[in-house]
């Protein structure tokens, strides 16, 4: 039998043969090259995978859908002030003298009383008196894309309305000179009524000068305003209470003789609970909500907010924040220790979750971050939104009340004219 290394030497020397004719093939002469024009592999592109509508979506433009509310917001602090307004102001617009009273509500501190009569029985016959002025200038902390100001100023036809926003975060502020300051409803040149400072609340003071300039600017001094507007739950992020009653005082140095502080506060028996979970329809995309658990230690928790497409894409956990949950009665007392005449409150017990679904089914929930569309009659189960009543909702909370399942308020800071 013929041996097997003939053929391996053979099978040896046709490897050597082809790797020859490889490297030889691989250099081109310049007549080869015009003559048969090669494609260079780099050359070929691949397809690319279209992107996801949560790629291509704007998610402050989702949170805005879901999650805000500025006509609403404007026609609450137009309606409130001028009830302050009638209520603590007389013809002499000074501050009141009177003893204290103590509080019924089980708080333990002390408030002072107005020294006339609640004057809104007399604002049918006397419409002309100062209690009927309204509020012109609004100072918006916290306030992120800037909405707020842009309907402050958009509310009223006549360029009489001036708004000031202060964020730290220097990517939405940019989104608020981009996309939010431009021409009102009014087509009225609002830019030239709104600025907005780029840093941190405590830094920016106020004084008596008129608005100078618009858009963003590094000058972190603004006028001194009628209305401060602490929204979207700011406060809470001041987790010792030392930094809020600090906040408290630098907000009552930047109000008007007559000025009033909101600042909106959630709470109930549900915000001391954990793992909840909330999911709502909103036109093209469904917008969910998640609490995480609650520090009983340090009343914290964690809120995040995710957004899924039609398509099935999510942008998960797109905002979080991590909040300290304070009661009416807290902020109250802080309020008053900051230096505050009076605080009020308006509460809407109607739960903000009122129009969501239920929860989450556990199935959804394990799918939750799968890249898939989901089935038609998916967008079809969700409940259809309930009508929001709007100021009604809000009701001034005088006496005392049992804690109600979940609810939303405006603590309110009154500064009186000395």
């Amino acid at each position: 039998m013929p041996s097997e290394k003939p053929k391996a030497h053979r099978m040896s020397a046709w490897l050597k043969t082809k790797a020859e004719g490889n490297a030889a093939s691989s250099t081109i002469s310049p007549a080869s090259d015009s003559s048969k024009p090669t494609v260079s592999k780099k050359g070929k592109s691949k397809k690319q995978r279209p992107k996801t509508m949560a790629e291509l979506a704007d998610k402050y433009q989702l949170y805005q859908q879901a999650v805000q509310h500025p006509r609403k917001e404007v026609r609450n602090l137009d309606s409130i002030y001028r009830k302050l307004n009638s209520r603590y102001l007389d013809s002499g617009s000074r501050r009141d003298s009177s003893k204290s009273v103590p509080r019924k509500d089980g708080c333990n501190t002390e408030v002072k009383t107005s020294r006339h009569k609640d004057k809104e029985s007399e604002d049918d016959t006397n419409g002309e008196r100062v209690g009927r002025r309204q509020a012109y200038s609004l100072r918006e902390d916290f306030c992120g894309t800037a909405v707020l100001c842009m309907e402050w100023v958009s509310s009223s036809p006549s360029a009489t309305r001036y708004a000031y926003g202060v964020d730290i975060d220097p990517e939405v502020i940019g989104y608020a000179n981009e996309h939010t300051i431009g021409r009102d409803s009014h087509g009225l040149a609002s830019d030239d009524r709104i600025k907005l400072v780029c840093a941190d609340v405590f830094d920016v003071h106020g004084d008596d000068s008129k608005i100078q300039g618009n858009k963003h600017t590094g000058n972190r001094t603004v006028p001194r305003t009628d209305i401060i507007a602490s929204f979207n739950f700011g406060i809470c992020y001041f987790h010792k209470r030392q930094d809020l009653v600090r906040y408290l005082k630098h907000s009552l140095g930047n109000l008007n003789d007559f000025g009033l502080l909101f600042c909106d506060l959630f709470g109930g028996h549900e915000a001391v609970r954990s793992g909840i979970s909330r999911v709502r329809n909103v036109g093209m995309f469904r917008y969910y909500f998640r609490q995480g658990n609650f520090d009983m230690l340090r009343n914290t928790t964690r809120f995040s907010l995710s957004f899924r497409m039609q398509d099935g894409s999510m942008l998960k956990d797109c905002f979080t924040y991590d909040f300290r949950v304070y009661s009416l009665c807290e902020l109250r007392e802080a309020m008053l220790e900051a230096g505050f005449d009076d605080v009020c409150v308006w509460i809407s017990t109607k739960d903000s979750m009122e129009e969501l679904d239920e929860s989450e089914s556990e199935s959804e929930r394990e799918n939750e971050n799968k890249n898939e569309s989901e089935n038609e009659s998916d967008h079809k189960r969700s409940r259809k939104k309930k009508d929001s009543p709007d100021f009604g909702a809000f009701e001034e909370l005088i006496l005392p009340a049992e804690m109600p399942e979940s609810f939303n308020a405006y603590v309110i800071g009154v500064k009186l004219p000395e």
